[in-house]
């Protein structure tokens, strides 16, 4: 999938996460591909992270992701404690960029098909 951002346009590796309440991407990814240019929260949120402890996010951004053609603007949390890549086996195994929340997910009638991946339901053709 891509992501916009300020007129600029990329690539990324996405986990769309039905467990997961919110849509966040690593800070470090979106500053190489964005130079920054996030908003701070008035305070931070503590969000319940993936390794089932809480985190602090205090930024966001309002970006446009692309899913086969459709364009999607939402609102990214930007995480500092974002792990880039992990050792499993002995091996390097990257991790997404971007995780795609449940809320994202039903805003736009995004749907997971163990045979043909993400896909765009019906609800999309409202926009």
């Amino acid at each position: 999938m891509r992501v916009r951002f300020m007129g600029v346009e990329v690539e990324c590796m996405a986990l769309f996460d039905t467990g997961a309440g919110v849509t966040v991407v690593q800070r470090g990814f979106f500053e190489k591909s964005f130079g920054g240019g996030w908003l701070r929260l008035g305070r931070p949120l503590r969000l319940y992270w993936i390794n089932g402890e809480f985190i602090e996010v205090d930024k966001y951004a309002q970006v446009t992701l692309v899913i086969d053609g459709f364009e999607l603007p939402e609102v990214v949390f930007v995480v500092d404690e974002f792990v880039g890549e992990v050792v499993v086996g002995g091996r390097r195994v990257k991790l997404p960029e971007l995780i795609v929340g449940s809320g994202t997910m039903d805003k736009y009638g995004i749907t997971l098909d163990p045979k043909e991946g993400v896909k765009l339901t019906g609800a999309t053709l409202m926009l």
